[in-house]
């Protein structure tokens, strides 16, 4: 399908709510800024342009709720098959290791994944991360024998680089949890 290729976070973020039920626009805000803006920001403006593209694509459906008063139907937005199965294949892709706002994004969707397909993913994850690791190792060793005094620029380089170490090393720890909790269904 053409339109998957010009999908963003944003689409996918929806539809991932909408795998989980259907929704109204204002029900998907509320989610979005109690579950997802802590990691990932959608902005008003981009909640229905991004449904009406969805929508187009076939990847959602519309269903106006008519109500007992005066006010309008109540619009819900569904989540269709194919939807499902374009949402599926997005997780199941890695993302770049430093791209962890979309690696965030698919793990909120990873429940629609069977356990082996996110084992392979949790599995490739944590080789990234030790690859990144063991690159910052590399780097901080050789600026480690350098002066490293506080008033010199270098010791900048060398806290920065502690910063990614100590991540990358509580993301193999996550990596390495997930692969456990896995293994045991």
């Amino acid at each position: 399908m053409k339109e998957e290729k010009l999908m963003n976070n944003t689409q996918y973020t929806l539809l991932g709510l909408l795998a989980r039920e259907p929704l109204s626009g204002y029900e998907m805000k509320q989610q979005i800024n109690s579950r997802i803006s802590h990691f990932y920001k959608i902005n008003n403006n981009q909640l229905y342009p991004s449904l009406s593209k969805l929508e187009k694509a076939g990847f959602i459906e519309l269903q106006a709720i008519e109500q007992e008063s005066y006010r309008p139907p109540r619009k819900i937005y569904r989540i269709t098959a194919s939807g499902i199965d374009t949402l599926k294949s997005w997780v199941l892709e890695l993302p770049e290791a430093e791209d962890s706002k979309t690696f965030l994004l698919k793990q909120y969707s990873s429940w629609l994944l069977k356990p082996n397909e996110l084992f392979s993913l949790i599995k490739k994850k944590k080789e990234q991360h030790e690859r990144t690791l063991e690159d910052y190792k590399k780097r901080i060793s050789s600026f480690e024998e350098q002066n490293s005094d506080v008033n010199y620029p270098l010791f900048s380089t060398i806290s920065v680089i502690n910063m990614g170490i100590n991540f990358e090393e509580a993301s193999i720890l996550w990596c390495d949890r997930m692969l456990q909790l896995l293994n045991q269904h």
